[in-house]
Order: C-alpha cells, then sequence, then structure tokens
C-alpha cells in the first residue's frame, strides 16, 4: 500500500496556521507515551512528545557527550534507527511537523513514518501491521519541515519513527482530530463532552496572545500558567475575550466545571457560556447562542463548578465561552448526556 498523498508547506503558511489548529496527538500532554526506540545514545526519545519548543543549552553536557533537547542516537549506523509512539488518543491525520531545530551537524538526514491501528499489547508484542504514511523524506538541519495531507489519513494509534541513517530530531508533532474508541466519562457519571479524548477542540478565539485556547480540553490540570488559555491585556471599554469549543460528542449541558489553576493575577473577574448548533466547524457570524451560564465570577488558582441553568432542553454542538475583560483559564469540562446513547 502506497503512502496518502502529501505536500510540503511552509512555516508562513496559511496551511500550517490551519495545522496548529488542530490537536497535536502525539503530545505528551494528551498521553503520548514512547513504547519502544531502538537506540537513544544521546537522547532519549521521549523528547519528541515535548509541548515545548526545544532549546540549545550551549554549555549542558552529559556523561555521554552534547545534552540536546530531542532524540538523538549514536553514530555510525549500518541499519537505521526507529522508535515507535503509542498516540494518546487515536486519531486521523491531517499533517505533519518534523523539527530538527538545533541539531545542525547530527540531525537525521533522512526520515519516514509508519502508523498502526492496534492494541499496545500487539505492538510491543511485533503482531501489529504498520504500513507507511510518510515515505522517506530528507531534513535539513536545524528546521521544521511541514506536510499536509490532501485528505485525512485513516485512525492510527500508534506511529513508528524511522532515522535514516542516525542522528537527531528534536520534536515530532502529529497534527489531527481525535477519534475515539470509547468515551471518557467525568467522575459524576457525566460525559465531558468537550474533553479532547472525546473528540472536542478549541476552534476559534478572539485572542491568544500567551496560549492556545486548545489547552482547555487536555487533560489532568497542567504543570504551569503556560499550558492553559491566555489573552493579551485589553485597554479598551467593555472589552471582552471568547473561545469557541466544538464539542466532541453533541449533547445536553448540565454541569460545567471552570479551573483557573495557577491563574493568580490574570484570571477573569467574570465569565459566561453559551451554546448553539452548528453543521460546521466554525459556527457562523449570525449563528444563534443560548446563554448556559450567566455572568458568574471567577478567583484565582480555583476550580469553579456550576449547574446549567439554560439550554437545558437543546443537543448542542458548540459551546462559547466568554471572558470580562480579559486572562487566562486552564481547563474547561462541560458536563453532560450526550445527544444520542
Amino acid at each position: 500500500m502506497s503512502a496518502p498523498a502529501f505536500r510540503t508547506v511552509q512555516a508562513d503558511s496559511a496551511e500550517v496556521a490551519a495545522l496548529k489548529g488542530k490537536s497535536n496527538l502525539a503530545s505528551v500532554s494528551l498521553g503520548s507515551k514512547i513504547i519502544s526506540f531502538s537506540d537513544e545514545f544521546f537522547a532519549e526519545a521521549s523528547n519528541l512528545l515535548k509541548d515545548e519548543e526545544a532549546v540549545f543549552l550551549p554549555e549542558e553536557f552529559t556523561d555521554r557527550g552534547k545534552w540536546m533537547d530531542g532524540w538523538e542516537t549514536r553514530r555510525h549506523n549500518k541499519n537505521y534507527d526507529w522508535t515507535i509512539i503509542q498516540l494518546g488518543y487515536a486519531g486521523s491525520i491531517f499533517g505533519l511537523d518534523i523539527d530538527t531545530s538545533h541539531f545542525t551537524g547530527n540531525h537525521a538526514p533522512v526520515v519516514s513514518i509508519e502508523g498502526a491501528n492496534a492494541s499496545e499489547a500487539d505492538v510491543v508484542s511485533g503482531k501489529a501491521q504498520f504500513e507507511e504514511i510518510m515515505p522517506k523524506v530528507n531534513m535539513n538541519p536545524g528546521s521544521h519541515h511541514y506536510y499536509v495531507y490532501e485528505a485525512p489519513t485513516k485512525v492510527y494509534t500508534h506511529l513508528r519513527v524511522n532515522n535514516y541513517p542516525d542522528g537527531g530530531i528534536a520534536r515530532l508533532r502529529v497534527y489531527g482530530q481525535v477519534v475515539p474508541q470509547t468515551v471518557v466519562t467525568s467522575s459524576d457519571g457525566l460525559v465531558d463532552l468537550a474533553f479532547v479524548g472525546n473528540g472536542g477542540r478549541a476552534v476559534a478565539c478572539s485572542n491568544q496572545h500567551f496560549c492556545s485556547p486548545s489547552n482547555l480540553v487536555l487533560p489532568g490540570r497542567g504543570k504551569t500558567m503556560g499550558d492553559g488559555w491566555e489573552t493579551r491585556r485589553s485597554r479598551t471599554p467593555n472589552h471582552n475575550d471568547w473561545a469557541i469549543l466544538k464539542l466532541g460528542i453533541p449533547g445536553f449541558v448540565e454541569k460545567v466545571e471552570f479551573d483557573t489553576k495557577h491563574f493568580c493575577g490574570n484570571f477573569p473577574p467574570l465569565v459566561t457560556l453559551h451554546g448553539t448548533v452548528s453543521s460546521e466547524d466554525i459556527p457562523a457570524d449570525d449563528a444563534q447562542w443560548t446563554e448556559i451560564i450567566s455572568g458568574v465570577p471567577l478567583t484565582a488558582d480555583a476550580q469553579h463548578y456550576f449547574d446549567a441553568t439554560g439550554g437545558k432542553d437543546v443537543a448542542f454542538t458548540h459551546v462559547k465561552f466568554t471572558m470580562y475583560p480579559d486572562g487566562g483559564l486552564k481547563r474547561i469540562r462541560i458536563n453532560g448526556r450526550p445527544a444520542t446513547a
């Protein structure tokens, strides 16, 4: 089977901007992990999955050589190196970023990628069948390499990254859409309709100066202020900032959680939540929004729980979170009942 059709795109293109609006299926924040590897002599394969941009520390060395923020194998491989990644959630891939930042005289010259849809046990035992999703492509030193598929790929659970013949790769970002294999329920037995593991994602926002609204639907409560959503300071009277989430599972909203963890001097003092029904990724400008939560105050570094006060009989496809006037939020949980059982 031949690899799906793709094309190379430039970092400053609209196509890359669109890719970055998708979920990074290989992100450690989604629970992605390394299953196995041929070699990681100089630097661990798990670095490929980091959310942060790769850094270079000129004076940093280990007992094996220069410290590098990526995956780096030893020299003089007579075959090739590889590592297998288990994606945090199964998904369909829209594009890739193979990043060799800071690997200049030691980057991987050629890379290919294979995918499989299999259980972890079958991957570990070698029973999983991998197929090529990215043929051999040449890598430049210290560069992002962006590729966009002509159509979304099949659903994959694991990727095998092949490194010919050896060398370093800083990050692998796998932009796509989560395709839930099982529904993730919340602690009270309801379903978090917006959770990334259920296919939810941010599709639009007024501003993301400091960090992306895509973080709002991630698992857990994060590590720092940098893995939430934060807008710039507003200086305009009556300003507000907003983010629209497309629910992975359309449904009836019953309870919500707004979490301001790590946001202490920059949390939004007042917020609202509205819902709408739309067949589009991003609802039209004239979409009719129904109030779910009226203006409620938030406090610093805390989880806030509210019962829905409106729209209980509507199976929403999207929600719009608005903060007055601006600020930051760590997570949003939209707990409710799926529209279809």
